[in-house]
């Protein structure tokens, strides 16, 4: 007796599903599945490839040279900012240069889209927002795999009396605000760096390394400065990335996809910081120049040692001893003098280079005989090398070293930095 006589239901449900009728549903769910995803990869690969076209034409632009006329040549879909801006100096920004600044900016992105997908994806799945920047949901999902994903890009040319004072652009992968900390690369030259009202920041030990070519970050986003006196070749670094991501099956998933050159090129600092503050000589003349040239907030003070004793201290009820040495004040080479030198205690650690979880041993000076003279760091806040011997050749680095332009536009942003 045929199947279909003992389980006529099931006999139904399965011509149901596998009948002509269902397979020709099939295979439009399937057709209109590749429509949409390749529509979503075709319109990011379009997005990105104008922002190659963006950032090809900034990798050209040479600071302090390039003339804004050169600039509209050079970088396609710039923009003018509707207002001239005259700098000038005052208590808050302190001895920058003046003149006429420009703005000219281009940005891309898929914001005002991607913003009415998330409140419906909000609305219809439950969005779990993980250690990671990225939401995450099961409708977020299945759009990234058919390649509707946030894309941003921000360029900008700040020109100081008609010629290129600095470069800047940032890619994002995740919509957040404010925009800036969304950005899973950003890029921007500088000449120095420094703080309003000499508020001071933290200077890492690979910012000594590197002065020229600051490079921060991890898996979620990689952030660099650069000078116009750093190498071609970590400049030209800054300007070379891989877009493929946004477009492909699985998105973007590491700053280093974007950037793998950049990526290489953190390592390689950190690397190096590690093997300098391992070293003989951890603080070595070139930082002291770094720190002249680029840090304008920094305060040098030439200091003569007094002597120094040990002293004991309470750490969670265990006895510490901790060796201060007393200080005396001959020279302001740079900036103020502070009273807080009299007596110094330099910690018998240093933050592990890139890591801040980590440390290891501070094998820089920690102390000095009486009549030792050394240089010593103020208002910013260094992980390493805060006071150094005044060894001829550090004291002839701080004196000789010319400081570069302080420009309104490197302003350190409190937590956009």
């Amino acid at each position: 007796m045929p199947l279909r006589n003992h389980f006529p239901a099931s006999t139904w449900i399965a011509r149901t599903l596998i009948g002509r009728t269902a397979r020709q549903f099939y295979a439009a769910i399937i057709v209109l599945l590749l429509v949409v995803a390749t529509g979503a990869r075709i319109y990011s690969f379009r997005l990105t490839h104008r922002i190659q076209r963006v950032i090809s034409g900034l990798s050209k632009l040479r600071i302090d040279e390039t003339t804004e006329d050169e600039v509209l040549r050079t970088v396609p879909f710039l923009t003018r900012s509707g207002q001239d801006w005259h700098v000038q100096r005052n208590n808050e920004v302190g001895d920058v240069d003046s003149g006429v600044e420009r703005v000219y900016y281009v940005t891309f992105s898929n914001k005002e889209s991607w913003m009415r997908f998330e409140r419906f994806a909000d609305r219809f799945s439950s969005v779990e927002y993980s250690k990671g920047r990225h939401p995450q949901s099961w409708i977020l999902t299945v759009a990234g795999l058919l390649g509707y994903r946030y894309i941003g890009f921000g360029a900008s040319v700040v020109s100081l009396d008609g010629k290129v004072s600095s470069v800047r652009y940032g890619i994002a992968d995740d919509l957040v605000f404010p925009e800036q900390i969304g950005a899973v690369v950003s890029v921007s030259s500088v000449h120095a760096r420094w703080a309003p009202h000499q508020g001071g920041f933290e200077v890492p030990s690979t910012d000594d390394e590197s002065p020229q070519f600051n490079i921060r970050g991890d898996d979620e986003y990689l952030a660099v400065s650069y000078t116009p006196d750093a190498s071609p070749a970590l400049k030209s670094h800054a300007f070379q990335v891989d877009l493929s991501c946004f477009w492909s099956l699985l998105g973007c998933r590491h700053a280093r996809q974007v950037s793998p050159l950049l990526w290489q090129d953190k390592n390689a600092v950190e690397a190096a910081t590690l093997a300098r503050l391992k070293s003989r000589d951890p603080c070595p003349d070139r930082i002291v120049i770094g720190r002249v040239r680029y840090l304008p907030d920094a305060d040098v003070t030439l200091l003569e040692s007094t002597g120094f004793k040990t002293e004991s201290a309470n750490e969670e009820g265990l006895r510490v001893d901790e060796i201060g040495t007393h200080y005396k004040l001959v020279e302001v080479l740079r900036g103020r003098s502070s009273r807080w030198w009299e007596s110094v205690r330099v910690s018998a650690t240093i933050p592990y280079p890139g890591d801040y979880e980590r440390t290891l041993p501070n094998t820089g000076l920690r102390w000095a005989n009486a009549g030792e003279k050394v240089l010593a760091f103020s208002n910013l806040s260094f992980d390493s090398c805060q006071v150094v011997p005044a060894t001829p050749s550090a004291l002839s680095s701080v004196r000789d070293t010319i400081p570069a332009p302080r420009r309104i536009e490197d302003e350190l942003v409190t937590g956009l930095q």
